[in-house]
């Protein structure tokens, strides 16, 4: 998506993204994000450092718009990256429950719904966009929805309903058949969607994991 050099390239960043990165090391990565001021996720970032600069990929043109608008006042420089290949697999996010901008999250999104809190939306350190909205949600413990895993039956096709005795829980993200744990998914759904429920995907039964 973007390099992120200059003077002020760490502060910069610091003030932008849920999680610092001034602390890394030249070849050092971290994952962190970037919120609209109202709270809810606008991307998930790779921040790898190099070279004394920060390569950010996984974000879309809105971000990029985002970071570039907020360089005002900053001793920084925004160069545009090619587009690379994603760091991990759809199989190794669904197996290790890291979910995909757009597939399985968007920008209604926050980060308690998504997992992603304290280890990439953190919630010490300093201010970012959108910081008051997560730390409300922290104390007041109130999450309407849940990025849960699903082992399932059978393959299912992204975007299917996901259903279970009481009515829609939401529906299927990414779906990956995994060669040793068979069919696999994520899935944005209701919190009473717990671990141990039983769930249906057009007529094929899942269960959610923890």
């Amino acid at each position: 998506m973007l390099e992120v050099s200059g003077p002020e390239a760490a502060a910069y960043l610091d003030s932008h993204l849920t999680a610092p990165v001034g602390d890394l090391a030249d070849g050092d990565r971290r994952r962190a994000a970037l919120l609209t001021p109202k709270g809810t996720l606008l991307a998930l970032l790779d921040v790898h450092r190099a070279a004394g600069a920060f390569r950010l990929r996984g974000g879309d043109e809105t971000a990029a718009h985002a970071l570039t608008r907020g360089r005002v006042g900053w001793r920084v420089d925004l160069t545009p990256l090619p587009a690379a290949p994603p760091t991990l697999s759809d199989l190794e996010r669904v197996e290790a429950l890291v979910p995909a901008f757009g597939p399985d999250i968007d920008e209604r999104t926050l980060p308690h719904e998504a997992g992603l809190v304290p280890d990439v939306v953190r919630l010490d350190g300093g201010i970012y966009p959108g910081k008051m909205t997560v730390l409300r949600q922290e104390r007041s413990g109130t999450i309407h929805r849940a990025l849960r895993r699903l082992a399932l039956e059978a393959p299912v096709e992204p975007g299917t309903p996901v259903h279970d005795d009481e009515g829609p829980l939401g529906m299927i993200g990414t779906a990956v058949v995994s060669p040793t744990r068979g069919p696999l998914a994520l899935a944005l759904l209701r919190r009473r969607a717990t671990p141990g429920s039983r769930v249906r995907v057009a007529g094929v039964s899942g269960i959610v994991e923890p």
